[in-house]
């Protein structure tokens, strides 16, 4: 019994997309938002974004990995709502203020001291 809604997106495929936006959007000066539509009509895109629908059935139309796929490359409200659900997350959690909050270390209260 497999489950349902969005399919996980590997940390290999999370890291590629976002150092490649942030990487742009400084090669470029322009917007992470306007790098991520940049890098959508990449080439080599349709492969990577491949291994996000990896385990689609294939029983029909709509719910094909080829579908998928080709709607993040053609329609462009797809890609909006891809990145400001996914790439605006992982875009900010590995810059700014953002990179910060993954410190491993904890302050411990010492008793007795006011």
């Amino acid at each position: 019994m497999g489950t349902r809604g969005r399919p996980k997106i590997s940390e290999f495929v999370e890291h590629c997309i976002s150092y490649k936006v942030m990487q742009w959007a400084k090669h470029y000066n322009i917007t992470h938002y306007k790098a991520w539509f940049k890098l959508v009509e990449h080439k080599l895109f349709p492969k990577l974004i491949q291994s996000i629908y990896k385990n689609a059935p294939r029983q029909s139309l709509t719910r094909s990995q080829e579908f998928w796929v080709q709607r993040l490359i053609d329609s462009k409200d797809a890609q909006r709502k891809f990145y400001s659900k996914h790439v605006k997350k992982w875009v900010m959690r590995r810059s700014g203020i953002g990179s910060l909050q993954d410190w491993s270390f904890k302050y411990i209260k010492i008793k007795g001291l006011k």
